[in-house]
């Protein structure tokens, strides 16, 4: 009957579920210190040290660290060669923590990688490790001089101390907050010290001034709002987490001393005293179990695994749905409906009369059962609950049956990770707490690869991680040669509907188990680049890496493979090298060039890069002022021009730039004035300077060696004359001979440096057309006028008559334009 492992306390019921017996053989418990894993994890076993054991009392004898599964399988044996273990336990992941005295810390997987190591500190190295308290992330650790050090995280572990609380002598016991139960978001450490409690964490230690004390034993309640806390006299108390409330008082038992505390959910606490198991309920009130042997606790989510050398127990509180079905008395739709089966089956019509007596409430009674199907741990109970929802659901028109669907999924997963092969009995309750993921994930621990790609592919989720673990397995575990573990590999993924997401990490195993071979032609088979690449670089692969690098089209990964080769290869080595690849040695040079690097200027001379190295020296030198130096400099470059036969045009640039230098040292040597230094100008500007300043002979000369064009030559003369009112020699160079500029730029400079009159005097060799239009900017309207009469153009004349300001000037235009307008 369901109800025959339910226990009363007042209202409430504990249901105490036998999960397995134990299959480990002949082992005294008492003789090894444990840890184990929440979530129906897996329990390490050590041999207690600190006991003499009589010879050939115990079946282990060495210092190794055995792994069990819930129901005593044998998952796996951790070799453990070190200092005495100050503290063991099993994080989120199912790694095993333990803390050696010396402050050493050593983090296994039981996947077979390589064990994570690092430090507590140096208060740790140097005073030793006393005790160590875990949770699920992180550990605090109490150092032989009472001090406390804790790490938030294990993966990423950054050993900080906590306040001193100014221990004189060791706590009685003490217990850890962690962060994400406390208001602060940090750790907080619980201590017993006299008879009273201290609240240490980063920032100070506070006293809650009790005075029951000294206590032996304190637990913190799974939401972290109650403490339990158990005296030295066997007095058991449930305060608030501030300590300011009482909730429940009880006396323990005197029969033996009190060895852990347990939370059965967050509102009853369960004690042990040897063989003895005691669950104080919210109002005082208790149950005492009776093993065979001494208990040990472990606190799930949603209740309490208890197991001896015998057996393996769950004690959990029963749910409201089940109570509604399994009640004794219980005429809830739900129980009507589940006895409504059993008529049925029976063939009578009673069932008829049962199902039409709560057909108002099915719906409430197939939620029900659905529920507590889920809640009950024996297969038989919850198939008969799924047929009584199926039946209920069958008299249901608009019921959606995916809740009843999802359950039956679920049901069977749990079920199978329950079975005594796998050994991990979870309650639905846990097994929705965690993702799917990371139960798959356990199963990898213990190499049952099998069952997970068969709920992989029951749940329809991915199986990639399957498919990797089990590759990464099968290479830790092989003897034969690469190109065989190779075949055997794709042999066994070539038959997947779509390839497994990466490769990278069965190839780092390849790699560390010394199949090189092999981890390199895992690669090709890689997607990701970024991911591919580092790995080749790791073992050596530094062609391959490039290969990939430039395959993917990602210039942060070509870098990457570049800066890598700039590191580890000599300079000479490092150029033939990237000079094989030349998209990823142009991206070098534009680095270099970018970061203004000086290795450029030696790549360029390995790579016989004449004219670039011409380039490179002529870039250097742009803000060069020494004249000197800038000449020098040039010669070197046109030097190396002359060593590039395609690069004839540079080297006649490079000449002809050298010369002006040449030509600008002897005119700045010719003036006093160092501000108006001809160094650094360009021809043009050269030129300008020179006629500015009056020297029009030796701008002549200088238009004839660098042969500039007479066009730019009037343009940039007619502009110096301008600016340097020389008048004369502007009409000598308009009346000399026909510009070949026109007379326009003559007008337009003069314009410009608002020299009217000058101007007009060029406005009549302009073009015919232009010649109104030129007067009109100058403000001669007269003369406007007159030009726009001699070309004709009556909008011009308009113009001017409407700008004008005489009126005898303005009668005039009028008539002109009727005249014109008239023929």
């Amino acid at each position: 009957m369901t109800t025959a492992e339910w226990h009363a306390l007042q209202d409430t019921f504990y249901r105490k579920h036998r999960l397995y017996q134990m299959q480990w053989a002949g082992l005294d418990l008492s003789k090894f210190r444990i840890a184990a894993s929440s979530f129906a994890g897996p329990i390490a076993l050590q041999r207690d040290d600190r006991l003499l054991l009589e010879a050939g009392s115990a079946p282990m004898l060495d210092s190794s660290i055995h792994v069990y599964s819930a129901s005593g399988q044998t998952i796996g044996t951790i070799e453990y060669e070190g200092l005495h273990m100050a503290g063991f336990s099993w994080n989120a992941r199912e790694e095993l923590v333990c803390v050696q005295e010396d402050g050493n810390v050593r983090v296994f997987s039981l996947s077979g990688r390589d064990p994570v190591s690092f430090s507590l500190g140096p208060e740790a190295r140097e005073h030793g490790v006393a005790e160590c308290c875990f949770w699920d992330q992180g550990l605090v650790a109490m150092t032989q001089d009472l001090r406390f050090i804790y790490v938030n995280d294990i993966g990423e572990p950054k050993p900080r101390m906590l306040a001193d609380a100014q221990l004189t002598e060791p706590p009685h016991c003490w217990t850890v907050v962690p962060p994400h139960l406390t208001l602060s978001r940090h750790v907080e450490v619980l201590v017993a010290t006299g008879a009273t409690v201290l609240c240490v964490d980063a920032a100070g230690v506070q006293d809650q001034l009790l005075d029951q004390g000294p206590y032996a034993r304190i637990s913190v309640s799974p939401n972290g709002r109650l403490a339990a806390l158990c005296s030295l006299q066997g007095r058991i108390q449930v305060v608030s987490i501030d300590f300011q409330r009482s909730f429940s008082e009880c006396t323990a038992p005197a029969s033996s001393a009190l060895a852990d505390i347990a939370w059965c959910g967050s509102d009853a606490a369960v004690l042990s005293f040897g063989d003895e198991a005691l669950l104080v309920g919210p109002f005082g009130d208790t149950l005492s179990f009776e093993f065979d042997a001494p208990v040990h606790l472990v606190q799930e989510l949603d209740g309490v695994r208890m197991f001896t050398d015998d057996v393996h127990e769950l004690l959990s509180k029963v749910g409201e749905d089940s109570k509604s079905v399994f009640q004794i008395g219980s005429t809830a739709p739900a129980a009507l409906l589940y006895d409504a089966v059993d008529t049925m089956r029976a063939h009578s019509s009673r069932a008829d009369e049962i199902v039409r007596s709560i057909r108002d409430d099915m719906p409430q009674a197939v939620d029900t059962c659905i529920a507590a199907a889920g809640a009950e741990p024996d297969v038989g109970v919850q198939q008969a609950l799924l047929r009584a929802a199926s039946l209920g659901k069958s008299f249901l028109t608009a019921y959606n049956g995916d809740k009843l669907v999802d359950m039956c999924r679920s049901l069977r997963v749990v079920n199978s990770l329950a079975s005594y092969a796998v050994g991990i009995p979870a309650t639905l309750v846990q097994f929705h707490s965690l993702p799917f993921e990371e139960w798959v994930e356990r199963l990898l621990h213990r190499n049952l690869h099998q069952l997970a790609l068969r709920i992989c592919a029951y749940m329809d989720a991915p199986a990639d991680q399957v498919y990797v673990h089990w590759a990464c397995a099968k290479i830790r575990a092989s003897t034969i040669d690469d190109d065989a573990l190779y075949r055997v590999l794709r042999e066994r993924l070539d038959t997947l509907s779509r390839p497994i997401a990466s490769y990278v990490d069965i190839a780092e195993v390849a790699n560390a188990c010394g199949f090189q071979r092999l981890a390199i032609r895992l690669l090709m088979h890689e997607p990701r680049a970024a991911s591919q690449v580092p790995l080749l670089i790791s073992m050596g692969q530094d062609d391959a890496a490039m290969d990939a690098a430039m395959r993917s089209g990602d210039a942060d990964l070509v870098y990457f493979v570049i800066f890598h080769l700039f590191k580890a290869l000599s300079l000479g080595d490092f150029f033939q090298t990237i000079a094989r690849t030349p998209a990823a040695a142009r991206l070098f040079e534009k680095y270099c060039t970018d970061m203004d690097a000086p290795v450029l200027e030696d790549y360029y001379f390995q790579d016989d890069a004449f004219a670039k190295s011409a380039r490179l020296i002529v870039v250097e030198n742009l803000h060069e002022s020494d004249a000197v130096k800038l000449v020098a400099n040039l010669k070197v470059a046109l030097k190396m021009l002359h060593n590039d036969k395609a690069s004839v045009l540079e080297a006649h640039a490079i000449d002809q730039q050298i010369k002006l230098l040449q030509v600008q040292q002897q005119f700045s040597r010719d003036i006093s004035n160092e501000e108006e230094s001809y160094i650094g100008l360009t021809l043009n500007e050269t030129l300008a300077r020179t006629l500015a300043s009056g020297n029009y002979s030796r701008a002549t000369k200088l238009r004839t060696d660098f042969k500039v064009p007479e066009r730019r030559f009037y343009y940039i003369k007619v502009h110096a004359l301008v600016g340097r009112r020389d008048w004369a020699e502007l009409a000598r160079l308009a009346h000399a001979r026909k510009s070949p500029i026109g007379y326009r730029p003559f007008v337009d400079e003069c314009v410009a440096a608002l020299q009217y009159q000058e101007a007009a005097k060029y406005v009549p060799k302009c073009d015919v057309q232009d010649r109104a239009a030129l007067f009109m900017r100058i403000g001669f309207y007269h003369e406007a006028a007159q030009a726009a009469v001699q070309a004709r153009d009556v909008d011009t004349l308009r113009q001017v008559h409407a700008a004008a300001t005489d009126p005898t000037l303005q009668h005039d235009i009028a008539q002109q334009i009727e005249q014109l307008t008239s023929r």
